[in-house]
Parts: structure tokens; sequence; C-alpha cells
């Protein structure tokens, strides 16, 4: 995520692969019966409607209500036909990939949806500034074949291209030729292929925005409401009574909140999500000189009480983690990372020449990070150590915090890792606001370099590797996993989330997949 909201919030992103795949999904909702609302609760305000500019995790629900990605990414991590009816590589070396397109499918302005049109949409996306861009592979090319054939060309290998046409990444969430002509229209109206059109004179910016059902949606009976609405509520406290009360019927939970939860009879769906870390961007000493010293960072990332941390703000809905993969994606190394020794952090910190400490700023944010709580304890195990460190809380929002930290004023951040494979958790570490800097290691070049064309287990094996040395560098300090909550009230059902997919949406191409109304 360069200046994606990765994962921007709590209310409902995981990545998986697939080589290749054919659509055999029936489109039949079954028992499902279609229900006059749904109603959704978001922390905060959406980064864009506009798809190529928008970020992704919970955020990712503004608009895939409206647009269908190509390959839609179930709560299991699985990858299903979506407007792509089928997808493969074409070539040995995962540089060529192709999409089958599927037929009679028209966007919001009427037009149909071809090749032609996946082919504007997608070289907007590569072009329009959003942050995501830089998570969906080095593109060369991408042509249309014919009017149902979509090619992308690959400047290096890349073997995540099915879950980069996710609706997670947008890179796949396609925008109509109207929107494309237009493109400043996208801030304020949509113009996707989704199974909702977004009603702007009903809704309120910063507040409330609906959906309505649309009418030529290609698989209609996948839609289980006829609007669905997305109200803005940051505080959990406020978030549990909408709910609680049938103001809302999905909102995101909080570990703050989630014993009345429980009390109220809320059905709670976790699985792990947010990995927060410490990013050390200042690897080469420009802003703080003792941060180019290895075993500084190494005394950081072993004075941080993880497990202190995670049960006193996860409250039973975290876990300590000391490396930057979630236990169950793939690259998660069991006895890896950083472990808690603050007699050995404070004996390295000695050798490398600072046996009293230093000065640092570190830049934190309070939307996601409600309260700067993770962050506030992450510095106090800092100053175990005799280092002076001063918060820079930005209580504005995650894109303001974005902006000021690719201002490159700050020699460390907090903020999550995000992924279910290290290839994409890395790709968001290349670059942008993870790392301000541009601080790339040769190992982690050349081990990443090796993945891209590894079949699938030895691409765990090199990710595992990753990680080893990911913790060696101590760029990154991992302290905690917290478990993504969602609550769901008594009107619907089939809301599920796991490790690899821990923000699932309200939508489906089938019924099956989509949360369904309570009869």
């Amino acid at each position: 995520m360069a200046v994606a909201l990765a994962a921007a919030s709590v209310l409902l992103v995981g990545v998986s692969a697939c080589s290749s795949a054919s659509d055999n999904t029936s489109h039949s909702n079954g028992s499902a019966e279609r229900a006059a609302e749904l109603k959704l609760q978001f922390v905060g305000s959406p980064i864009s409607l506009n798809p190529a500019l928008a970020g992704n995790g919970g955020s990712t629900v503004f608009a895939s209500l409206a647009y269908d990605p190509l390959i839609f990414m179930a709560s299991d991590g699985s990858l299903v036909p979506d407007l792509a009816t089928s997808w493969k590589y074409t070539d040995t070396e995962n540089k060529v990939f192709e999409v089958k397109l599927r037929s009679g499918v028209t966007f919001a302005d009427g037009k149909p949806m071809d090749a032609a049109a996946v082919k504007a949409s997608m070289e907007y996306f590569l072009k329009a500034g959003g942050g995501l861009a830089t998570q969906v592979g080095k593109i060369g090319s991408i042509e249309a074949v014919d009017s149902s054939t979509v090619r992308i060309n690959y400047s290096t290998s890349y073997p995540n291209a099915a879950t980069s046409l996710s609706q997670y990444m947008m890179f796949g969430n396609i925008i109509g030729p109207d929107a494309l002509a237009n493109p400043k229209s996208l801030l304020t109206s949509m113009d996707g292929t989704g199974q909702y059109l977004y009603n702007a004179s009903k809704s309120v910016p910063d507040s409330k925005y609906v959906y309505e059902r649309n009418p030529k949606y290609w698989a209609p009976d996948a839609q289980l409401y006829n609007t669905v609405s997305v109200s803005i509520i940051g505080d959990p406290n406020a978030v549990l009574s909408a709910v609680s009360t049938g103001q809302v019927d999905v909102v995101g939970g909080s570990a703050t909140t989630v014993d009345s939860a429980k009390s109220a009879g809320l059905k709670i769906v976790t699985a792990p999500f947010f990995n927060w870390a410490l990013y050390l961007a200042d690897m080469d000493g420009t802003i703080t000189p003792a941060l180019k010293n290895p075993k500084v960072r190494q005394a950081i990332g072993m004075a941080i009480d993880r497990e202190a941390i995670a049960k006193g703000i996860g409250g039973g809905y975290g876990q300590a983690n000391g490396q930057v993969m979630n236990k169950g994606t793939d690259g998660y190394l069991d006895g890896a990372g950083f472990t808690y020794d603050l007699s050995k952090a404070k004996s390295l910190l000695a050798e490398a020449g600072y046996p009293d400490g230093f000065s640092m700023t570190i830049l934190a944010e309070s939307s996601l990070d409600g309260k700067a709580l993770r962050a506030q304890a992450i510095a106090s195990s800092i100053e175990k150590l005799g280092i002076t460190v001063t918060l820079k809380t930005i209580a504005t929002g995650v894109p303001q915090f974005i902006t000021e930290a690719l201002s490159k004023k700050y020699a460390a951040l907090v903020f999550p890792v995000t992924g279910t494979n290290m290839g994409d958790a890395y790709a968001s570490l290349q670059s942008g606001m993870r790392n301000p800097l541009g601080y790339l290691d040769p190992k982690l070049e050349d081990l990443n370099t090796q993945s891209l064309v590894a079949n699938s287990a030895d691409r765990t094996k090199i990710y595992q590797k990753m990680t080893t040395q990911l913790t060696d560098d101590a760029m990154v300090i991992p302290v905690y996993s917290d478990d993504n909550m969602t609550y769901v009230g008594p009107k619907v059902t089939n809301v599920k989330a796991t490790a690899l997919n821990p923000n699932p949406m309200p939508t489906g191409p089938d019924a099956k997949y989509a949360w369904q109304p309570v009869k």
C-alpha cells in the first residue's frame, strides 16, 4: 500500500492466489429472499469514491457495492469467477495473464462491458495516482485480444495476478467509459457493473452513503437487498449502541465493547487482520543517526513487551506477534520474529554506543489506532531503554496521516501490516507511506524476485526466508495482531471471516457468498 488505506479499518482483506479458474457458479439464491435494506457502519469517510484512488481493507465496501471485480474473493480466501469467467497464465514465467470476460454485463451508464472497456479502466487505474497501483505488479502493457479477452503483460514475473483483480485491490473493479471520460465525476458518482447504484442525492458525504439495487445487474438472484446504506460512526460505544438498537445491522467491533456486544446477543465474527508494527524507516540514519546501527534497531525490537500490549489493548482478541505475517498466512514461520528481552536489548544498545539512549520522533494516528493507544504502548516500551520518544499523532484521519508520513520528516511511524501472503505484504513495504525514505534490502529484493517465479511450495519456503530476513533487518518491528471484529445483528446471517479474508464484503456473484437476510 503506497498511499492506500490498506485495510483501512474495521468493518468488513485478504489475499490469495490462483493460476486459473472457470465459472461454475449457479447464481441461484436458494432459500435467500430479498429484504428492504442492509444497514452497515464504517469508522470513517472513504478515502475516495473513485476505485482508482480508494483504499482497501474494510473501506472496500464503498466501491464493492457499485463495482464488481473481475475475480471475487470469498470469505475463505478462494477466488471465484465474477466479471471474469476464467483466467490463466499463458506462459511459464508468470508474466502473461489472460482473463475471459462474462457476456451480457453493462455499466451503470448502460454501456456494455467488453475487453476495450476493461483495458481502459485498468490503464486509468495505473495512471490515476492511487496508492494501490504499486501493489498490482509491474505492468508493461494491457491488451484487448478480442471483445471478451484481456491480456496483462507484466514487466517482471508476478504470481499474484488473480488476487490483484479481486475486489480488495481495486485494479479489477472496472469503471465505465462515461466516467473515464470525466474522471472528476468519480469523486461524487459511480459508474460500475455492481449490484447497487450509488445514490448521491440520498447520500450525505462524511455521514451516510446510500446504494440502491441495480435493475440491470447480470445476476439478479445475488441481489439480496433493495437498498444498502453505510453510516459513518467512529466512536466504539456509539457503534455498539447503533447495532444493539437496530439502527444498523452489521458494524465493526472493538475490544473495548466486545463483552457488551456479547451481552446484547450480537454475533461476533473475528479473524486476525491488522498486524501492528513500528516502522524504522530511517535505515540510513538521516533523521535519527542511531537508527543506522542494526544493534539499535534490534534492541528496539526486543524491548517491546508484546504479550502485555496484546493483553492490555486486544482484550483477548489479539495475539502477540513479532513477525510480519499473521499465523495462518503464507510466509508465517513458527518460532520466528522478535521476542521480549529487555536486558539483552539494553546490552545491545550499549554495545551500539548509546547506553543512555537517544531521542526520536514517531508518527502515529488515532483513527485506526483509537486514541493512539498502540503507538503509546510501543513508545512506553521503547522508553524503558532510555530512549526519549516524542509521539506526533495525526487525529484528522488516515489520508492526512499518509500525507504526513510521505513528507519524509519522520524517522519512524506506527501503522499495521496487512496481507495474507508475504508477496503482497512485502509489496506494501517496498515504497510508499510504510517506507517513505525508500530503503530496500538487496537480500530481500533477491528473495522476492525468486518468489515471483517459484511454484507454490517453493514460494512458501522463500516467503519464510523473507520473514527471517525482515527480522534481521529490523526495519519493521511487528508488535501484535488485532482480530478484526464484526458485530452482526439479528436480521443478517452468512457473515464469515477467516485469516485469508478477515474483511468479507456483503455482496458476491452468487447469493451463497453474500450476507443474507434472516427470514
